[in-house]
């Protein structure tokens, strides 16, 4: 294992973190996770595992490809390498700021309503559950659907966003990419009186 896959393993604790929104700081996440895991992918893995991976109890080590490909899995790719060719080896001439405005899940309540457009011509708008899920409530020229579900913990206008567990039809679609060429173009927010 190379200093890239320990940035990449990093990563993916990163978003289980953000997918279970937990900060993996307390034995009971790692149960937690466990069973997110198993519903997920219909894999186990131990528990004295994913506390190592985290270094949690100061015991860290080195996860074998297996372990990767299942965590990678429960987040919604085929694999870890998968998860490596998304976001790419470039190194920081691949990475920017997000310059756009950006609307923080953290900074909402539930019951508030984000609509977001992108091209060409589509508009969806979203209302907020809590812990970073949201549920359609409307959308146009999109294959979201009202009532469809998914997790993010972002929105920014000038940048893709990818949603999380997103659930159509009781079927997990893994993660779905809006605005790919151009990103999110007009991004509004009405809040809960």
């Amino acid at each position: 294992m190379d200093d890239n896959d320990k940035i990449y393993i990093e990563h993916l604790k990163t978003l289980l973190c953000e997918a279970l929104d937990r900060q993996m700081n307390r034995s009971s996440d790692f149960v937690f996770l466990q069973a997110y895991i198993f519903e997920r992918t219909h894999e186990n893995i131990g528990l004295n595992t994913l506390k190592r991976i985290w270094n949690y109890g100061n015991t860290p080590v080195a996860p074998r490809i297996f372990t990767l490909d299942v965590l990678s899995k429960s987040v919604g790719y085929r694999n870890f390498e998968d998860m490596k060719r998304f976001y790419g080896d470039e190194g920081a001439e691949s990475s920017d700021k997000v310059l756009g405005k950006v609307v923080s899940s953290q900074d909402l309540r539930p019951g508030d309503r984000v609509t977001l457009c992108w091209d060409p011509g589509r508009r969806c708008t979203v209302e907020y559950l809590g812990s970073n899920a949201y549920r359609v409530v409307s959308s146009e020229r999109t294959k979201l659907k009202p009532g469809n579900t998914f997790q993010t913990a972002f929105f920014a206008t000038g940048s893709p966003l990818i949603l999380s567990n997103l659930v159509q039809d009781d079927s997990f679609a893994t993660l779905y990419e809006i605005g790919r060429k151009t990103g999110v173009t007009q991004l509004t927010v009405e809040t809960v009186k």
